[in-house]
């Protein structure tokens, strides 16, 4: 007898529209992500060009051979100073372009005096101090040179034993776009006295992501004013200790509101909670700061993570998911002799992980993506949280998009594990909860 299967009219259609709906959702969250990773490996010029481009532009190492026959230059200093100039002024009139890293080489008499090499990222990082104008002298770069050299920011190899030259003693007929750029540049400079023997090109597709260690060869320089690991060790200090406080204080309150405070008491307590959810952040925003300013805690990390230590929505969803638990447990406890500190500790915190996670990860996204509180009591780049960083990477530090792009990817990476690697608790947590549905 052939089986019979009984479909509900209508159900087709409700999965399409469900899936359907779903796939536009997920279209319309990876495009933005997708866009940001592209443009993070991107140089500066290339995120706003039209039509947009999605795969990035592999980056150029190009090597430039400078003969310096018949010139006045004899010592060690002169000629790094020579390679300096003609890789920062020259890195500096092309700083958009798409260029990896651009090395020297100077021949004098047919052998090979020097080598310099300067990757992307520490072009990017020095050059607000480096070379922030198009002003290039000799003056210049004299100032500069100690600062290059204690930041390590060129690579220059003296070559003493004179070894014979073997590289390209002519460039080729027709240059790719980044090399005859270079060498436009360098044929028309009045900054070097070095003629132009050679530019080769290669691609170089390790320099892609330069941009993501800029982020971190900001922090080697003398002030600390744009030290984005640390800028991100505030953040995660913040995160955290508002965490804590969540776990410590909302946890104990929804217990206590759940299972210790009866009848309209427990009511309008809870209703005062979920009230303070209705305030605006702004309206409360100076009252705030004056409160910190009295406790002394303008510029302090205490300053960010107080103001969050007690949140009305958290303590109600603890409440909600305590209730849930079975009173018949926590009565067998007390019977037994059990203290209510003791109860909270033993049975009820380790039956409540799923709520837990949830107020976690929901912290967590909150205070980690905050700006405007971080922004009014951190004035100082010590505290600063990394959304405020970058606040000020673009403004002061004339910071491309690229870079911007780079450190939020490596602000979201965090989010993104955590989200993951919590799904299920997240869905058993607001299931208890009864949010969902």
């Amino acid at each position: 007898m052939a089986r019979t299967r009984i479909r509900e009219r209508g159900a087709a259609s409700v999965r399409a529209v469900s899936y359907s709906v779903a796939l536009l959702f997920i279209i319309a969250s990876i495009i933005p992500l997708a866009w940001m990773i592209s443009s993070s490996m991107k140089d500066n010029i290339s995120i706003y060009r039209f039509p947009p481009t999605w795969v990035p532009t592999v980056p150029k190492s190009v090597t430039v051979t400078l003969d310096y026959d018949g010139t006045a230059l004899s010592t060690k200093d002169d000629y790094e100073l020579e390679a300096m100039k003609a890789i920062w002024f020259t890195w500096k009139k092309m700083q958009n372009a798409a260029i990896g890293s651009l090395g020297v080489t100077g021949v004098k008499d047919g052998v090979t005096i020097f080598k310099a090499e300067m990757p992307s990222y520490n072009f990017t990082s020095g050059r607000p101090q480096i070379v922030p104008t198009q002003l290039f002298t000799d003056a210049t770069m004299r100032l500069k040179l100690p600062m290059i050299r204690e930041r390590k920011l060129t690579r220059f190899d003296w070559i003493p034993d004179r070894s014979a030259y073997t590289g390209p003693s002519e460039s080729e007929a027709e240059l790719p776009d980044t090399a005859a750029s270079v060498l436009n540049t360098l044929e028309g400079a009045n900054y070097i006295d070095g003629r132009v023997l050679a530019v080769t090109e290669r691609s170089d597709w390790t320099r892609l992501f330069d941009n993501y260690i800029v982020l971190w060869q900001m922090a080697g320089g003398k002030d600390n004013a744009y030290d984005f690991p640390r800028f991100l060790l505030n953040s995660t200090i913040v995160t955290f200790g508002t965490i804590l406080s969540h776990m410590l204080i909302g946890g104990m309150a929804g217990y206590a509101l759940a299972h210790l405070v009866r009848g309209r008491a427990s009511a309008w307590w809870t209703l005062f909670f979920v009230a303070t959810i209705m305030i605006p952040e702004i309206a409360i925003l100076v009252p705030l700061y004056l409160t910190m300013d009295k406790l002394h805690l303008v510029n302090t990390l205490w300053g960010i993570i107080l103001p969050h230590t007690a949140w009305g929505i958290v303590i109600f969803l603890f409440k909600g998911f305590f209730e849930q638990l079975p009173g018949e447990l926590l009565q067998a406890a007390r019977i037994d002799g059990a203290k209510e500190f003791s109860i909270y500790w033993r049975i009820i915190v380790p039956m409540a992980a799923p709520i837990f996670t949830v107020v976690s990860v929901m912290t967590f996204i909150g205070v980690w993506n905050e700006f405007l509180w971080p922004l009014v009591v951190a004035r100082k780049p010590d505290v600063w949280t990394f959304t405020v960083a970058l606040n000020d990477f673009q403004n002061r530090q004339s910071m491309g998009a690229n870079v911007i792009m780079s450190s939020l990817i490596v602000a979201t990476v965090p989010l993104m594990i955590i989200i993951i690697s919590c799904q299920r608790l997240i869905e058993k947590g607001v299931s208890f909860t009864g949010l969902k549905g």
